[in-house]
């Protein structure tokens, strides 16, 4: 069977290079765009969360420059907030759900001196130092290798007030 004249020069339409480029940085600009966006969307209860409690710990807590924020879970996730006042003097903030905890730094133990007083009862260096909320006060979270065996991690909480032990948790490998 002998094709129609038409039939036979029917060409099946092909994209020019310059085509190819255009919808290859089309398709790029979609992908990074949506892993900017989906980032955006993940992050933004944590985002919104920490702005709440610099807000708060501006307008209830007194505080005029914010040097750090971070939120501690433990029986309870509680934002901590670092800072000034307007005096100058260094403060941390404890929000919990129902109440505010401000405490100046210099009247408690600091980051500094609960190091320093770590590294006299233990050997070794922590992994790790964050202020928390343990046994309804303040507290420290040091977290470090254990001294008996180096395959487990040892967590202990000391009060923020006077530096005492609170609890000491060893942390399994399993």
């Amino acid at each position: 069977m002998n094709l129609s004249r038409s039939e036979g020069q029917r060409k099946i339409p092909s994209l020019s290079l310059g085509r190819w480029i255009v919808i290859l940085a089309g398709f790029i600009l979609f992908v990074i765009v949506s892993i900017v966006l989906f980032v955006r969307s993940a992050d933004s209860e944590y985002r919104n969360g920490e702005n709440r409690a610099i807000r708060i710990a501006k307008e209830q807590g007194g505080l005029v420059e914010i040097s750090k924020s971070s939120p501690h879970t433990w029986d309870e996730t509680v934002w901590i907030v670092t800072g000034n006042d307007s005096a100058g003097e260094t403060w941390m903030v404890w929000e919990r759900k129902d109440e505010l905890i401000r405490k100046k730094v210099s009247e408690n133990v600091s980051e500094k001196q609960m190091l320093a007083k770590f590294s006299q009862e233990h050997s070794g260096d922590p992994i790790r130092i964050i202020p928390g909320w343990f046994m309804d006060q303040p507290a420290w979270e040091i977290r470090y290798w254990s001294e008996k065996s180096k395959q487990y991690q040892s967590l202990d909480f000391y009060s923020f007030e006077d530096g005492r032990v609170l609890k000491t948790y060893v942390l399994s490998s399993q």
